[in-house]
């Protein structure tokens, strides 16, 4: 069970428009995020904007290079 907005909420991972959407866009498929990608993704970000849920601003992200294989 969930919680969304402070309320327990259950969702059915075998809903009829996941799977209709899995089937109707099968590139939406997950795969492997490659080290380089997360490198040239955290290269773009501008520095000092707000950081998210961590709280790391970005300008740390970009110097500290060898989290970018654990993220």
């Amino acid at each position: 069970m969930k919680e969304k907005f402070g309320i327990k909420v259950q969702h059915s991972e075998e809903a009829y428009w996941i799977k209709n959407q899995c089937h109707q866009n099968p590139s939406m498929e997950r795969r492997p995020i490659s080290e380089m990608e997360v490198t040239e993704v955290i290269r773009m970000t501008l520095n000092w904007k707000a950081p998210g849920r961590d709280q790391i601003a970005n300008f740390w992200l970009k110097q500290l290079t060898a989290t970018h294989t654990h993220i």
